[in-house]
């Protein structure tokens, strides 16, 4: 496949003249453009701390299951069990291949979010490796010391000896060097006091393993990798290196980039992520298909940020995106998305509505839909008296929620009875029999009309 690594996001600073965009569309209406601003904000915070449990959820059990592997690992380096005295004698390096799919934009995350939890719960010591910034052998351990170090160093200066300066101290880049550095700071950590040591080894052992995280596994050269590997077998017994590959397509790309004779000093072990679409199906659920949150997006988008991941990038990171994008949008454009928030504040806020903003109301379609609906007494007052149209807009506010709060079960249960149907006329997918609510009334449809046939 063909795999595209756009450049690392660089941090910027937020500009404090974020809001005054807002204000500039608006003119003169600060007051009111502040609160959308504020509740966009509020809004999105919620949903980002939404997606972020949802991530973290998702990820438990593969990480779980890591912490696990590299536990096991490491305990049988740590009590020199028979199992252990064997895979060294073979020289064996521990190694996750950790199948993440081919969503290659969320990775970051997720490695980001594995490095934490290594780090936390299993070793001080781990390093994450791309392609693009190890093109050999010499770049990979600078990176890697670089990262265990917490150092900078110079890879201009190295020598065929492999080794280089660094400002402080003098450091041989080289496996040999690492183990060195390792045993001096393990021994300083096993020699501090008491006190000292149980609150570290309360998360740590005593000689945590070393693990190395090479993110685009499939993205190294062949050489570099079988280098790496070859020379770290040989010195497995002084350091407890355990390595991790990140695996876009199919654990097989490893023995179809290492020869035989390299992959043999691997000990492998598979983990396979959670599918992004299935990961996609549950952002949806949570953020979509809630009464939690007011803000709903309708078919048209919904179906175009959907196409993108299926068609484009399976990338749950990129609708995210996209769905931020449509919140800003809604904020920025729609005076009336004021009384997007929840329903007690909406209430409130319908009753300091100006006169402007209560004829922004009548002049909505589906505004004007009710009002044809409605008799002509009732008509006349919606139309020009602010105080009835702001009670009406409160009770059809109340309406709007209830709804919600019905439709979501409602549409589980069609879903349960609908997606075991041959064919899924109604769609395989919860997300597909939502966007057909939305299209149509569902219940004129075809495609329900031969639900009901095929359920009898």
């Amino acid at each position: 496949g063909c795999f595209v690594f756009k450049p690392s996001p660089k941090k910027r600073r937020v500009s404090h003249k974020t809001a005054n965009v807002f204000r500039q569309r608006d003119g003169n209406n600060s007051e009111d453009t502040e609160l959308r601003f504020v509740t966009c904000q509020s809004l999105w915070n919620q949903i980002k701390s939404e997606t972020e449990q949802i991530q973290e959820d998702l990820n438990k059990q593969l990480f779980d299951t890591l912490v696990s592997f590299l536990r096991r690992s490491h305990s049988e380096f740590q009590e020199k069990t028979t199992e252990w005295t064997c895979r060294m004698k073979s020289r064996e390096i521990p190694t996750a291949a950790l199948v993440l799919g081919v969503n290659v934009t969320d990775h970051d995350l997720t490695f980001r979010s594995l490095s934490e939890v290594l780090q936390n719960n299993i070793t001080p010591y781990v390093a994450l490796l791309e392609a693009k910034d190890c093109p050999g052998i010499k770049n990979l351990m600078q990176k890697l010391m670089g990262q265990l170090m917490n150092c900078y160093i110079d890879v201009d200066s190295l020598e065929d000896e492999d080794y280089v300066q660094v400002s402080q101290n003098r450091i041989r880049c080289s496996m040999t060097s690492l183990i060195s550095w390792y045993e001096g700071v393990t021994m300083k950590k096993n020699s501090e006091t008491p006190s000292k040591k149980r609150t570290s080894s309360s998360r740590h052992c005593q000689s945590p393993p070393v693990v190395v995280i090479f993110k685009d596994m499939e993205s190294f050269t062949t050489k570099v990798l079988q280098d790496f590997i070859v020379i770290s077998s040989q010195h497995i017994r002084e350091l407890p290196l355990v390595l991790i590959f990140g695996i876009a397509t199919s654990p097989m790309i490893i023995h179809s980039l290492l020869p035989h004779s390299v992959s043999s000093l691997l000990c492998i072990e598979l983990f396979q992520s959670l599918s992004c679409k299935d990961h996609l199906s549950t952002i949806i659920e949570k953020l979509l298909l809630t009464a939690q949150f007011p803000f709903k997006l309708g078919e048209k988008v919904l179906q175009v940020l959907i196409n993108i991941f299926l068609y484009h990038d399976f990338s749950v990171q990129n609708f995210i995106k996209g769905f931020q994008l449509c919140i800003v949008e809604h904020f920025y454009s729609q005076p009336l998305s004021v009384l997007c928030c929840q329903l007690v504040d909406a209430k409130k806020r319908v009753n300091s509505l100006s006169h402007d903003q209560c004829e922004n109301i009548r002049r909505l379609p589906s505004f004007r839909r009710y009002v044809e609906g409605q008799v002509s007494e009732k008509q006349i007052a919606l139309l020009t008296a602010d105080n009835f149209l702001k009670e009406t807009v409160q009770k059809l506010l109340e309406d709007l929620h209830v709804y919600h709060e019905n439709y979501v079960p409602v549409l589980r249960c069609l879903h349960v009875f609908t997606s075991s149907l041959p064919k899924y006329p109604l769609g395989k997918q919860i997300r597909e029999l939502h966007c057909a609510c939305l299209e149509n009334q569902v219940w004129e449809t075809e495609e329900y009309e031969s639900s009901l046939q095929l359920a009898r």
